[in-house]
Order: C-alpha cells, then sequence, then structure tokens
C-alpha cells in the first residue's frame, strides 16, 4: 500500500507541474496571437529625400518644373 501511496503522490505532483506549464503555455500562445493579429500602433517616420507610397507630397523637383 505504501508504494501504491509514493506513485500517487508522484503522479499528482505530475500533473500539477504539467498543469502549470500548460496554464503557462496558452498564455503565451494568447500573448503571442495577440501580438500577431492584434490591433498596432505603426508608426512610420520618413528619411528626408525618401519617397511615400501613402502620402502625396509634391517633391521640390516637381515644384521646379511647374509654370508659373
Amino acid at each position: 500500500m505504501e508504494s501504491q501511496d509514493k506513485v500517487i503522490e508522484s503522479l499528482t505532483k505530475t500533473i500539477e507541474i504539467m498543469t502549470n506549464e500548460l496554464t503557462l503555455l496558452r498564455e503565451q500562445v494568447a500573448y503571442l496571437t495577440q501580438k500577431l493579429y492584434g490591433k498596432s500602433s505603426e508608426k512610420v517616420a520618413y528619411q528626408p529625400g525618401q519617397l511615400s507610397l501613402f502620402e502625396e507630397e509634391p517633391l521640390p523637383e516637381e515644384d521646379a518644373d511647374l509654370p508659373r
């Protein structure tokens, strides 16, 4: 009987450890999923002279070509 109690105690500890690890892994998956697919604020820092695909700004060279 004593050996059965030791086995049960050992298995109970193993189950507790694995349950804690599973909880931690689920939290990590939720966090990483949120980081990957969740909302984010994308801040764009434009470098001088770099063209932009999203902002329609006339370039200084284009202004010089226009008749006045």
